[in-house]
């Protein structure tokens, strides 16, 4: 692996000459929609392949897992043109193995709506550690606002994806409720109905944890949201689950303002078993 910066008079073919590898391998794993404009300073990421595989007659990809000894899924990491175009062609150039191996593993979350596009979310969902749907909100009473999340769910777990659950503040309309936020805060009964139908819907649908996103607490409500933070978490860890809490990013503890007031980053951090900083 290398890592080249453009310099000016640099073009894609040029680049993948001086390392030896394809100008579409640079395309793909650098996302570059258009090769005619390179900028100057932009850092490419260069993976030079080590084993590489021609694609025989009545090959597939289950048998070159096979051949190899590698996941199906890693043969997707490496070759990412095949994720939207899963049938080999005779005499196509796999990659089986790169020159480098990996130093290290990261933890990866992306977020989607259920409207997107799917073979966007195909080509993310390979190196996805999680994926986290958007979202569910409730009622005053109680009751999940649903969304359909199902076809998502059933590709995060055709490339091994884990997917987690959403909770907003948002309304049947679809905006975010400061009012139906402080109306969970403050309300114990009301803590205790949602929880137990979103336990009750993340084992059903195969959920593995929570993220929690209300963007607009108010600061009267600043307790109140700790103490819910630490019911959902004790019901959650007591069946299995994460409790993952998302931020507004806040540049010091006193900052005003309706995003900000009512996040107390340390307790926050301490309640939760991961934090998202929202940009």
């Amino acid at each position: 692996m290398a890592i080249h910066v453009v310099s000016p008079g640099d073009t894609v073919w040029s680049i993948a000459r001086q390392y030896g590898v394809s100008p579409q391998r640079i395309l793909s794993d650098n996302g570059i929609l258009n090769p005619q404009a390179l900028p100057s300073g932009q850092a490419l990421l260069i993976l030079i392949p080590s084993v590489l595989y021609t694609v025989r007659p009545g090959g597939t990809l289950s048998s070159i897992s096979s051949k190899f000894a590698i996941p199906q899924l890693t043969l997707l990491q490496n070759n990412p043109s095949l994720i939207n175009s899963p049938y080999l062609q005779v005499g196509q150039t796999i990659v089986i193995a790169f020159e480098e191996e990996k130093q290290r593993r990261i933890t990866v979350n992306g977020y989607a709506y259920p409207y997107i596009r799917e073979d966007i979310l195909r080509r993310a969902l390979p190196y996805l550690t999680y994926l986290t749907i958007f979202g569910y909100g409730f009622t005053p009473d109680g009751a999940l606002i649903p969304i359909n999340d199902e076809p998502l769910i059933r590709m995060a777990y055709e490339y091994r994806t884990a997917p987690v659950m959403l909770l907003s503040s948002v309304t049947e309309d679809g905006n975010f409720s400061g009012e139906r936020a402080s109306l969970l805060f403050q309300n114990q009964a009301l803590q205790e109905t949602v929880m137990d139908n979103i336990l009750a819907l993340m084992h059903k649908k195969g959920y593995v944890g929570l993220d929690v996103d209300f963007e607009y607490v108010e600061q009267k409500d600043a307790t109140a949201f700790l103490g819910f933070l630490e019911y959902t978490a004790s019901r959650l860890h007591a069946e299995g689950f994460f409790l993952h809490t998302d931020l507004a990013p806040k540049t010091s503890a006193a900052q005003a303002g309706l995003l900000y007031e009512a996040h107390n980053y340390g307790e926050i951090g301490r309640i939760s078993d991961t934090v998202l900083l929202m940009t």
